[in-house]
């Protein structure tokens, strides 16, 4: 794990703008969401309400409001957001997954970015949390890698600000006009959700910005199993949505994983009947194994998590290609 004090710093700032609406999804009440409800009433923020959105009764603390879907089923996490936004008090509307933590500024200086008219939502990275398990240390290194996420590394470790038009919604907080606006979430797709409301941000006009010091703690998967479910499934949907999204899926960045995965699989089957193949390929993973390592230390991830990070790589970019090509290949894909 990188040291904690490389993440944006702690710094209070002015006064807040206006109420906030802690909105969280619950998908099931774990450990993970229980340090997610703390957090958030910590906050340092002088005007928070939160609501749980559940699909199941579940105690909360006292001032805490607990939303019903009443819907008999998993309802998705947009639809969840949707009924949070119909009851909440806010100016502003923060969403958060149930199984991230906020830093205790988050609110404070996400606010403050809001002082600009023109900006709809404030997006931050998701940083795997201080004194996770090797497991999930592991997963949260591919995310935060070069290696692993790319030119949306930012999403995973702070970085420069920047405008975007797309992005998770495990840290985004969005003002209440333009939620309201855009008629908040509308979708059911489970994975992806978020590429449906910031194409309906940015289409009306508004400015989506990313900041590194609105910072959560966002946990991870951990490998192998749940790490890789959790990449298919955004595979899938981003395959999918280069069709229904293209405005900003049909991006060459999303096609890589694919398009890697179909040239070792060509060069690993011509490798079984040619021997310069072979040494091709032996030469090619050997420097992605060594490149890999290297990134990861020079990333400051411990040496046992940095050794582990080329193969999880590996192993993550090839279910992401394949299910990217699952999903764009899918006729209509509702969940």
């Amino acid at each position: 794990m990188r040291p904690n004090s490389e993440v944006a710093p702690y710094s209070s700032v002015s006064t807040a703008l206006g109420p906030v609406s802690v909105i969280i999804p619950l998908h099931r009440d774990t450990p993970g969401f229980r340090r997610c409800l703390s957090a958030c009433l910590a906050l340092d923020y002088a005007s928070v309400e939160v609501i749980v959105v559940s699909d199941a009764a579940v105690a909360l603390p006292q001032g805490v409001k607990l939303v019903l879907s009443g819907a008999g089923r998993d309802t998705g996490p947009g639809e969840k957001r949707d009924l949070g936004m119909h009851a909440a008090e806010g100016d502003y509307f923060a969403f958060i997954d149930d199984d991230a933590i906020p830093r205790a500024d988050w609110l404070t200086q996400a606010t403050q970015i809001f002082q600009d008219t023109t900006i709809g939502a404030v997006v931050g990275p998701g940083v795997t949390p201080p004194g996770s398990a090797w497991s999930e240390r592991v997963g949260g290194a591919f995310y935060e890698s070069r290696l692993g996420s790319g030119p949306y590394r930012y999403r995973f470790w702070p970085a420069t600000r920047r405008d975007v038009d797309d992005y998770p919604a495990y840290n985004f907080v969005v003002r209440r006009s333009a939620a309201e606006y855009v008629k908040g979430w509308g979708t059911e797709f489970y994975g992806g959700e978020d590429t449906v409301i910031c194409l309906a941000l940015i289409e009306a006009g508004w400015r989506i910005v990313y900041d590194p010091s609105v910072v959560v703690y966002h946990q991870r998967r951990p490998v192998l199993r749940r790490h890789l479910a959790q990449v298919g499934n955004v595979g899938l949907h981003r395959g999918y949505f280069v069709k229904a999204y293209p405005q900003t899926s049909l991006r060459f960045s999303y096609f890589l994983p694919a398009l890697g995965t179909a040239a070792l699989a060509g060069l690993t089957l011509t490798a079984l009947v040619s021997a310069p193949a072979r040494a091709v390929l032996f030469a090619t993973l050997a420097a992605y194994l060594l490149g890999g390592v290297t990134m990861g230390l020079a990333e400051k991830d411990a040496p046992s998590v940095a050794l582990a990070l080329p193969p999880i790589a590996l192993a993550s970019h090839v279910v992401y290609g394949v299910q990217f090509l699952r999903g764009l290949l899918t006729p209509r894909l509702h969940r």
